[in-house]
């Protein structure tokens, strides 16, 4: 995995100087454009355009997911997981509710209510294995793995959300072993993390936990940093 620094403003990759060093991945360029290309394409995914999420979210599910693309792009050279992000809200458009709060219609602007999106991680993860296998076979991908990790997306959520609810940092420390041992078991931690921070990442301004997200993100990917910090900028976000 690369190291990866949110705030850097980059243009589309040249795919140069970069690439010179790793030949194997120059020879994978145009397979991973085409792929992307494909993906994207997919009914399934074009049916995110002017769907809706929530506040938090700045785009609607297709534009969403494109910029998850480009982030997860700069993160990792797996082709895998790169494949993940495209199809990683798949299940988005068939478990869609329009969200109501005290029966009133929650909405972007009139014309673009918002939705709800009960258990779309293992509806798209169910989506995906049943995929015609001829689209992942023809770019060596693993079908299995990326159903995976789409099923999976939004675990490490679940986990920083009990770490912030901890009462004392002795609570903090236990969830944040849940989380690891949870990540583990899907035998793709440090993908799934990944995929997760460029999800985050991916909801544009409404993504206001960058800090403590990257803090995570290098901890248990990159071995950078300390659980220490991380529970300090957990208080500050919960004061």
């Amino acid at each position: 995995m690369r190291k990866f620094n949110y705030e850097k403003k980059e243009k589309v990759k040249t795919f140069s100087k970069e690439l010179a060093v790793e030949p194997m991945i120059e020879s994978n360029i145009g397979k991973k454009r085409i792929m992307i290309k494909e993906l994207l394409n997919l009914p399934q995914i074009q049916a995110g355009k002017d769907l809706w999420q929530n506040p938090f979210h700045e785009f609607d599910v297709f534009t969403h997911t494109t910029k998850f693309v480009e982030f997860i792009e700069k993160m990792t050279d797996d082709l895998d997981v790169i494949a993940a992000g495209c199809l990683h809200d798949i299940g988005k458009p068939v478990v869609a509710k329009p969200k109501y709060k005290d029966n009133v219609l929650q909405e972007k602007e009139p014309g673009k209510p918002y939705h709800e999106f009960d258990d779309h991680e293992k509806v798209g993860e169910e989506i995906v294995r049943k995929l015609p296998p001829s689209i992942f076979e023809k770019y060596g991908l693993n079908q299995e793995k990326i159903a995976i990790l789409v099923g999976a997306h939004y675990l490490p959520m679940k986990g920083i959300k009990a770490m912030r609810a901890a009462k004392d940092y002795k609570e903090f420390e236990t969830a944040y072993q849940n989380l690891v041992e949870k990540l583990e078991k899907t035998g793709y931690k440090n993908e799934v993390l990944t995929m997760f921070v460029a999800d985050k990442l991916a909801q544009g301004k409404g993504c206001t936990d960058r800090e403590e997200l990257m803090a995570i993100w290098n901890l248990l990917v990159n071995n950078i940093g300390n659980l220490e910090s991380i529970y300090k900028i957990q208080r500050n976000i919960n004061e």
